[in-house]
């Protein structure tokens, strides 16, 4: 089983989005999917179109003998199940704390009992610097980093790019950035686009500001906002982008 982790240190950058759309087209792509949502506010769970989950769901979680695939819900999509997020998460950091378990060993068994049954796990991430959140950067193949064209974002970029450089090579995760939210009717979304340059942990993949992301969570299936479209069009070389990568490592189906 692969993972990937959505995440960036700073909210608002479309992590959310760009883990849904990835699990979308991972699951109409063929691959069994799981999306484990880690954010206690349950926008993914909500967007697959699942009710996020009954307080206490963090020590069920990590108590069950199968892991993550015991607490995983069917979506209405093939292929696609979720791990539900809810206001448990917010005190995951705690639980570690009072003897729930290491971050790490407690992660990785989670993962690792999931992989029977999943190609893919597909990570949204808390907006957050915490011991949970870099132990989901150490347990996880590749980081997938939304960026937009505020300053805040790129400097949150920074000091995320400096965490992961101080990991030891066996916990550093591959790092894929790419621009989101992008409009080039502005002149800062123009100059981003055309001075970034594809490189090794940058994508040539910039997702344009589309009215059916915005909307997407007022539909009666939010999925197809983010398989259709332009931005949909753009999340899909995404993925593919990203399988490509994935196929290059061993067990990938």
């Amino acid at each position: 089983m692969r993972t990937v982790a959505s995440y960036h240190h700073k909210g608002g950058v479309g992590k959310t989005t760009t883990a849904v759309a990835l699990a979308a087209n991972a699951a109409a792509a063929g691959h069994r999917t799981l999306l484990w949502d880690l954010d206690p506010q349950g926008s993914a769970t909500r967007l697959v179109g699942v009710d996020r989950g009954i307080d206490g769901g963090v020590t069920a979680l990590f108590d069950d003998p199968a892991g993550l695939a015991g607490q995983a819900l069917d979506t209405a999509h093939e292929r696609l199940r979720v791990v539900p997020a809810d206001l448990s998460l917010r005190w995951l950091d705690r639980w570690f704390a009072d003897g729930g378990g290491t971050a790490d060993g407690s992660l990785d068994a989670a993962m690792e009992r999931a992989a029977a049954e999943f190609d893919l796990l597909v990570l949204d991430c808390q907006p957050a610097v915490s011991a949970a959140s870099a132990a989901v950067l150490r347990a996880t193949d590749l980081v997938v980093v939304p960026l937009t064209a505020g300053p805040l974002a790129w400097s949150a970029f920074a000091d995320l790019d400096a965490e992961i450089d101080a990991m030891t090579a066996e916990q550093r995760p591959d790092v894929l950035a790419f621009l989101t939210m992008v409009d080039r009717r502005k002149g800062l979304h123009r100059e981003l686009v055309d001075d970034v340059e594809p490189t090794d942990g940058f994508s040539q993949v910039a997702v344009p500001t589309d009215s059916r992301v915005e909307r997407m969570a007022l539909a009666a299936d939010p999925l197809r906002a983010v398989l259709n479209g332009r931005a949909g069009s753009a999340y899909r070389s995404l993925w593919q982008e990203i399988e490509a990568s994935l196929r290059g490592r061993v067990r990938w189906p």
